[in-house]
């Protein structure tokens, strides 16, 4: 690619919750186009295990450790930790230096369209953006309006409504036997969990994708002030809640299946990931949708255009389910694709790129894009010799509290909690070549030649002892 690209638009569309191995699948037509015809980094790495972390590391190309407000104990914290329904959470500083702020400097017209109420303009994930686009308010509610208003109260009334309610609760059925309370506590979870499920639209394909679509449509057509284009778009489809039907019998509460208390088996797995399946190449469609559109509009004249993830998704491989647990392959590793635009076409050798790589990185070469530095995705995408994918603890605090008040009572309290605090405990990935240490804070380490063993089955901890004191040493301490 010859000659200096200064000023292209940067679209960088974050399919949330999209697993690297996802792309092998059927029907995501216009994504693998964009992989046959770009640049893949096939072994990219996930900085964090949810949302919040992986998204601050991107945003200020810091490791996820060095963040203090997305690596602290969340779990612990009980409920003033993170609000599950409408995040006020600060994960970012207010003067955090952040890519959106950096490339409004050089500038670039800085947009924001958000489906993830972990990435908003309430938890300053969005900080530096100029516009902010907070769709995930009206598209996840929008579907059960009535039950909204009926939660009202505890949405709006925040951590101490959430207490209260609690501890309502908990007195309210002192009187009750262990095995009556036990049988009301999982009962009144699991249709807790069905009632925000149906709020947002869960069995529906579409959570948002639609309303971004023509949200960035108005942006171009009423705001578009003709300055270079950064365009950050995160789509929240693949992420569960699944459109399993309500008739199946499968619970959505991903801590019903990994406490025990019911088995994560074959239909179980099977169904969840169909579900993702179908939501994803429902989400393909939508991208091939936003691409036209914005080639219409002129966007893709001089543009980069980014595919990519904040994390994976387990469905059920080491006995876990969904993320923000133990940063096995199904959670680290996450889609990298990017194509440069010219004239509304894709422009460029198609290239493909096996070392291993970290989202972090991607902060640099986004900044050496905009400044002319490189035509295409550069920077330390291409130079990283040890890359990291941090699991810093659960986003799922906020029932930590009532959870230790029904112990001593309940059995599946009891069970559901202990999960939890397994699932809290924190873990490192380091790669290097094909090679990945766990390195599992407080517990056994494991080892293993994933360019061989992608399943992560045969752990080398005891054969390769030098290859993990290696990799061991990048462990942030």
């Amino acid at each position: 690619m010859a000659g200096k690209r200064r000023g292209a638009n940067i679209i960088v569309l974050l399919l949330d919750t999209m697993r690297s191995s996802a792309l092998a699948g059927a029907g995501l037509t216009n994504i693998k186009r964009l992989a046959k015809k770009g640049v893949v980094y096939a072994n990219t790495v996930a900085p964090g295990t949810w949302t919040a972390p992986s998204h601050a590391a991107l945003f200020t190309d810091i490791p996820v450790s060095g963040i203090p407000s997305v690596s602290k104990d969340f779990f612990t914290g009980g409920t003033r930790s993170i609000d599950p329904w409408m995040v006020k959470t600060r994960f970012l500083n207010d003067g955090a230096d952040t890519l959106a702020k950096r490339l409004s400097s050089l500038g670039y017209q800085t947009s924001l369209f958000s489906n993830n109420p972990f990435l908003s303009s309430f938890t300053n994930l969005g900080s530096g953006f100029e516009r902010i686009e907070d769709l995930w308010l009206d598209s996840n509610l929008k579907y059960n309006t009535g039950l909204v208003q009926r939660l009202g109260g505890i949405i709006n009334g925040g951590p101490r409504a959430r207490e209260a309610m609690f501890k309502t609760s908990y007195y309210a059925t002192r009187l009750l036997p262990p095995a009556a309370l036990d049988w009301l506590y999982l009962r009144l979870r699991q249709r807790l969990n069905e009632g925000i499920c149906d709020a947002d639209g869960t069995h529906r394909l579409d959570r948002g994708a639609k309303d971004t679509e023509a949200s960035v449509k108005r942006h171009l057509e009423l705001k578009y002030d003709y300055r270079p284009q950064f365009m950050f778009m995160n789509y929240i489809e693949a992420h569960e809640n699944y459109p399993v039907g309500p008739r199946s019998g499968i619970a959505h509460d991903k801590w019903i299946y990994l406490s025990g208390i019911r088995e994560i088996d074959s239909k179980t797995r099977s169904e969840f990931y169909r579900g993702y399946m179908k939501r994803l190449r429902y989400l393909d469609g939508r991208v091939g949708r936003m691409l036209e559109m914005m080639r219409s509009k002129g966007i893709l004249d001089n543009a980069t255009v980014v595919i990519t993830s904040d994390h994976g998704q387990l469905f059920g491989e080491h006995g876990l389910l969904f993320h923000a647990v133990k940063p096995y392959e199904g959670v680290a590793k996450i889609p990298l694709i990017a194509a440069n635009f010219v004239d509304g076409k894709i422009s460029g050798e198609p290239e493909r790129i096996e070392r291993p790589v970290s989202l972090r990185a991607l902060n640099r070469a986004l900044l050496n894009l905009a400044d002319g530095t490189s035509t295409y995705l550069n920077g330390d995408l291409r130079s990283s010799r040890y890359v990291l994918s941090e699991h810093t603890g659960i986003a799922e605090g906020w029932d930590a509290e009532f959870l230790r008040m029904l112990k001593p009572r309940s059995k599946s309290a009891t069970a559901i909690y202990e999960a939890k605090n397994r699932c809290n405990r924190k873990a490192v990935a380091v790669y290097k070549g094909g090679m990945k240490l766990i390195h599992n804070i407080g517990g056994d380490s494991e080892l293993y030649d994933i360019s061989r063993d992608p399943d992560e089955q045969d752990n080398l901890i005891h054969s390769r002892r030098e290859v993990a004191l290696e990799l061991s040493r990048q462990i942030p301490n």
